[in-house]
């Protein structure tokens, strides 16, 4: 294994293995959880992994395998860090991951850490694709339907203009059709109402243009989109899609702790919750995150992902695994003209 408190060595391009950086600082899990996590995957797929982060911390949790190098780099970025103070740094495991990505020695770079500062340093670092307005976060959430629906902007772009909601979603149904295999993606749009003349302006302006697109079916509502899944990608502004994502979190985890206090009341209660058990389970593992985790960076020069800040080593696994696929998709070089 290619690492050492010396940093990461580069070596000449594999023609069909692609390199991933995970970023492994500054996220609620310790950096070698995390890293550990990246090399479960790497160990399943043809690809090279190099882990950037504190070689003390991580060292000791790699295994030893030829697809997998560490960049020491103990320095990070805070959770609680100012984006455009934190992009200014060259001396992060952030900063340091993305330079990779930015020279070609990567084709994809993942980082569980602070989201504005991921997105601040992807802007300065890659740039936008030409004639894009604002990048946009992608997240993939479950459904009840058993398929994934996408959530474009999940917090990037904090205060959009009805012309960069129509290019989020050019984007998500590009990312929908060649990541998720939808032949042919629709498109709602975040609304308190389903009705043409609801919402604020922007989201008003936003679907008379969203309107001239084939895909489109309108307003969807917050509500219906776990439900019914009435459309593959939802559009919002960033600020209402973080919002919305935070929601769905803390009802998810009210429910269960509510489920989990009520299957503990009575012996009579602790015997239902035994037999139903592996029901739980699937449940929680279908609306969990480590399931649906790496949210692309859309918009961006180059292959940028975002997981949970929360997420363990299976969720980084996870998000390794989903990275991936983007990369043996050509994601980048199927994205329509903007």
């Amino acid at each position: 294994m290619g690492f050492g408190l010396c940093g990461f060595k580069s070596h000449p391009r594999h023609q069909v293995a692609p390199r991933i950086v995970v970023d492994v600082m500054g996220a609620d899990r310790p950096p070698g959880e995390l890293a550990a996590g990246a090399a479960q995957a790497a160990a399943e797929l043809p690809l090279d992994l190099v882990v950037v982060g504190d070689a003390r911390q991580i060292e000791p949790h790699l295994p030893d395998l030829p697809n997998v190098s560490l960049l020491h780099c103990p320095l990070f970025v805070d959770p609680e860090e100012k984006p455009v103070e934190a992009a200014r740094r060259t001396d992060t495991s952030l900063a340091r991951g993305l330079a990779l990505l930015a020279q070609g020695q990567a084709e994809a770079f993942l980082s569980p850490g602070n989201t504005g500062a991921v997105v601040a340093t992807a802007l300065l670092h890659l740039g936008r694709l030409p004639g894009v307005h604002r990048p946009a976060l992608c997240a993939s959430l479950p459904t009840l339907k058993g398929k994934e629906v996408l959530l474009v902007d999940a917090g990037a772009s904090a205060d959009p203009k009805p012309p960069y909601l129509l290019q989020f979603a050019s984007m998500g149904a590009a990312y929908a059709r060649v990541v998720l295999d939808v032949a042919l993606p629709t498109v709602g749009l975040l609304n308190i109402g389903t009705e043409p003349h609801k919402g604020d302006t922007v989201t008003q302006q936003a679907h008379a243009l969203l309107a001239q697109r084939p895909d489109f079916r309108g307003n969807v509502e917050p509500h219906n989109v776990l439900t019914e899944r009435p459309v593959d990608v939802v559009v919002t502004g960033g600020f209402s899609g973080n919002l919305f994502l935070k929601a769905l979190e803390g009802g998810v985890e009210a429910v269960t702790e509510a489920l989990r206090r009520e299957l503990h009341r009575s012996r009579r209660a602790r015997l239902g919750g035994w037999i139903a058990r592996p029901a739980l389970r699937a449940v929680a593992r279908g609306l969990g995150y480590r399931e649906h985790n790496a949210a692309p960076l859309l918009g961006v020069r180059g292959l940028v992902f975002v997981a949970h800040g929360r997420s363990d080593a299976p969720a980084v696994a996870g998000a390794v695994r989903r990275v991936f696929k983007v990369c043996q998709a050509d994601f980048l070089a199927q994205l329509p003209p903007f």
